[in-house]
């Protein structure tokens, strides 16, 4: 089942054109981690999402497919609405936290984005 979010606010830090990254938190982040990340809202309680390779993820309308999903995403993903998107290639050890999307580019992305998480 698919869990939709909605980007409130997008940190004056979060996004650079020379890191292909993106931060996501919930509103529950402090002050500092706002400046270095997108801030989601859920638009319900997230419960047993289970992103995993083959996943997707649509931002508005750009498709992602999860190519390797951390062990601690879901759990981080479910308690303070965090994840760290790469849109890298999978590297030799890739970060726990981490969720490597192909393509490899950078989203579109603006306050009022639609993030829909497809496990």
């Amino acid at each position: 089942m698919a869990t939709t979010a909605t980007v409130k606010a997008i940190g004056p830090q979060a996004l650079s054109p020379d890191e292909p990254i993106l931060i996501l938190f919930d509103e529950t982040a402090t002050d500092s981690l706002q400046q270095i990340a997108v801030i989601q809202q859920f638009q319900a309680p997230l419960t047993g999402l289970a992103l995993k390779a083959g996943s997707t993820l649509k931002i508005d309308d750009q498709v992602y497919t999860v190519a390797y999903a951390g062990p601690l995403v879901d759990q981080n993903l479910t308690t303070i609405g965090h994840a760290t998107l790469y849109f890298t290639a999978v590297p030799a050890k890739p970060l726990a936290n981490g969720v490597y999307l192909a393509p490899t580019r950078l989203p579109k992305l603006k306050v009022g984005s639609i993030l829909t998480y497809e496990p």
